[in-house]
């Protein structure tokens, strides 16, 4: 599809244009200035109060915006970015603005690699939660516990975290696949009271029981008091730890605890999330209730155009924050389909099945999977019902423009496909989807509303068709309300506010175009340098990622003495070979489409690459094993043992040098 730069892949239709959300919120609003999406932008930073009282009341927030003042009081500055606050005075219950639906409708589909199919509705999901909320009555959980969990993507994980944070607890939860020393080093940072924990799981057809890992958590962590071991598709046996050990289906048999919810402040800790760790100890993150709850109903109803009624899809585990962001899908009272395990299952086709057969209106995944299905042409071998389909969302990664152009010739024209990029620091999206603006290969559609993002250069000035710093210069509704073990703010200062004083950086190297859309280059720390001069890895990914047979690539800047030089990791697609021949021409496409100095010195094909928990490549791990150092936090790794691999490579470059 040789498409020019600025012609849109997909534009909006009649329907987004008038019935989507973000169309109604706009009309609702009854603003004359107001026409296109930029004008919302633009009036959604100059109106903060007025724009946040909107979101409020079109998203229906069950709350009080402000307890003791009539009109509320929507926004308290402070000179010191962090320390600024949203809805001082405001209260509410997060497990109630998601338990709001209490019909026979589903609510929630599970599917496992290949054990079946559980669903549950709205009033099951009710149900078990209020169960689950007297057994942590009975246990003493209240506002200031925490409830952790080291659960699969499950509906009784979703119950456990709704029951929790209904009594004010905070919750924490990582998927089963860490180890018990990439456990610890989150829990024992945040001293939980209970655990909850699934006694299996299933990965590429095998099952993994947990036993052993949760005795060890328990015996390793003196806070807890009691467990709650979660079945998998019913399938549950007894365990036994140090302390009160509890089976799920006991629980069940307790009555509901169905007493009115009480309502705690805005800003009350909802969520603890920890960064990945491949670069020191994770950072424990604090996420309000509040600031979560109204961020993530913009993003999904506004941005994503999410309805009552839809069901939604996103690839994720329990302990990224994409499933704290799915999750938030039942406040708008749609419904949501789970999957856990292998994500490529029957080569990636597994996915695809089921939004098919669940009529999956918003898909969640990411670039690998993507990737993956378009080298097994997957959706070229039979034919998919996909007319229910309206968004595809991708994000953990750029999204290549190549991608995109695969996309719309392989997926129906009328589907949106949305990059979208923010994280686990604010548990939300700077850059995301939209229903009333057309997609371009490469970009995503627009900035969040509400969040002043600006691409900013090294002199700290705003640009535009410019490559600069990610960084929001104002406060903004999901930013976290504090750092775990951090009451003097000095850990969340250093980790945002050292580049630009008093400015958010976030460490993504973006550029937004004159048309109000971003395109994400990669991360601030991944950028390569050669012989003085900064390069941006994705540059030379888009070129590598355009040859037949190449899977994934990982460029890093090794260090001779005082030369810098590039040296860039393949990983090639099973049945795929990769010869001088290849290399050369690669080296040429380089050189004649983006300059010789993204040339790499070396070229090494590799059998996998470090990935942290959540699946992502960690290009930090072979930078400092490359660089002579041995990776710290090797437990934070899903697979530190392909670091011998780029041990033994460092040896050989050194020879080689």
């Amino acid at each position: 599809m040789n498409k020019e730069p600025h012609t849109p892949l997909w534009e909006p239709t009649p329907s987004s244009t008038f019935d989507s959300h973000m169309a109604r919120f706009m009309k609702a609003l009854e603003q004359p200035t107001v026409q296109t999406y930029s004008d919302l932008y633009n009036w959604s930073l100059k109106n903060r109060d007025e724009f946040w009282l909107a979101v409020w009341d079109y998203c229906k927030v069950l709350g009080e915006k402000d307890s003791l003042h009539e009109a509320p009081h929507v926004f308290s500055p402070d000179p010191i970015f962090r320390n600024a606050r949203w809805f001082p005075h405001g209260a509410l219950n997060f497990a109630e603005n998601l338990l709001w639906k209490n019909d026979d409708s589903e609510a929630l589909v599970f599917y496992g690699e290949q054990q079946g199919v559980q669903r549950w509705s709205f009033r099951t999901l009710r149900e078990h939660t209020l169960r689950i909320r007297t057994f942590f009555q009975q246990h003493g959980v209240s506002a200031s516990s925490t409830v952790a969990a080291v659960t699969a993507n499950t509906p009784e994980t979703i119950a456990c975290m709704l029951a929790a944070t209904s009594l004010g607890a905070t919750w924490c939860s990582v998927a089963p696949e860490f180890g018990p020393t990439g456990i610890l080093e989150r829990f024992q940072q945040i001293s939980p009271d209970i655990l909850v924990a699934s006694e299996r799981y299933y990965y590429k057809g095998k099952e993994i029981l947990l036993t052993d890992k949760i005795r060890q958590t328990v015996h390793a962590l003196p806070s807890i008091r009691a467990v709650l071991t979660l079945p998998y598709l019913g399938a549950q046996a007894n365990l036994e730890t140090n302390v009160e050990t509890v089976r799920y289906d006991t629980v069940q048999a307790l009555p509901p605890d169905d007493s009115p919810f009480e309502r705690f402040s805005f800003n009350h800790p909802l969520y603890y999330l920890f960064t990945s760790g491949t670069t020191g100890k994770p950072k424990g993150i604090i996420h309000g209730a509040g600031g979560t709850l109204l961020e993530h109903k913009k993003e999904l109803m506004l941005h994503t155009d999410l309805r009552e009624g839809d069901t939604i899809f996103y690839q994720t585990t329990c302990a990224w924050m994409m499933w704290n962001w799915l999750v938030s899908s039942l406040s708008v009272g749609a419904r949501l389909v789970l999957y856990d395990g292998f994500p490529l299952e029957n080569k990636g086709s597994l996915l695809l099945e089921i939004a098919e057969r669940e009529r999956i209106a918003i898909f969640g995944t990411n670039p690998g999977y993507l990737r993956e299905v378009a080298n097994e042409a997957v959706l070229t071998q039979r034919a998919y019902d996909l007319t229910h389909l309206r968004a595809v969302l991708s994000t953990g990664a750029p999204l290549l423009p190549t991608q995109f152009e695969w996309f719309y010739k392989t997926f129906p024209k009328a589907v949106r496909l949305s990059s979208i990029s923010g994280g686990t620091d604010i548990v939300g999206c700077f850059a995301l989807g939209n229903p009333l603006l057309p997609v371009y290969a490469g970009e995503l559609q627009c900035r969040s509303l509400g969040y002043h993002v600006e691409a900013m250069n090294d002199a700290g000035e705003a640009v535009i068709e410019e490559r600069g710093e990610l960084v929001c210069t104002e406060p903004f509704m999901s930013m976290p309300v504090g750092f775990v073990g951090d009451d003097e703010g000095a850990r969340y200062e250093g980790a945002y506010f050292q580049t630009f004083p008093n400015v958010w950086h976030h460490g993504d190297a973006i550029t937004i175009t004159e048309r109000g859309s971003v395109i994400v280059h990669e991360r601030s720390d991944d950028v390569l340098n050669a012989g003085g001069v900064r390069i941006g890895p994705a540059e030379i990914y888009r070129q590598a990622l355009s040859l037949t047979g190449v899977q994934e690539a990982c460029a890093i800047t090794m260090s001779f003495e005082a030369d810098d030089r590039i040296v860039l990791f393949l990983m090639i697609a099973p049945g795929s070979t990769w010869n001088d021949e290849q290399e050369n021409a690669l080296r040429m496409r380089l050189r004649t489409e983006e300059s010789p100095r993204h040339v790499p010195w070396k070229i090494i094909i590799a059998e996998d690459f470090p990935r942290t928990l959540s699946g992502k490549t960690s290009a930090s791990a072979i930078r400092t094993i490359l660089g002579g150092k041995k990776a710290p936090n090797e437990h934070a790794l899903k697979n530190p043992e392909v670091l011998r691999f780029y041990e033994a490579i460092r040896e050989e470059l050194k020879s080689a040098s």
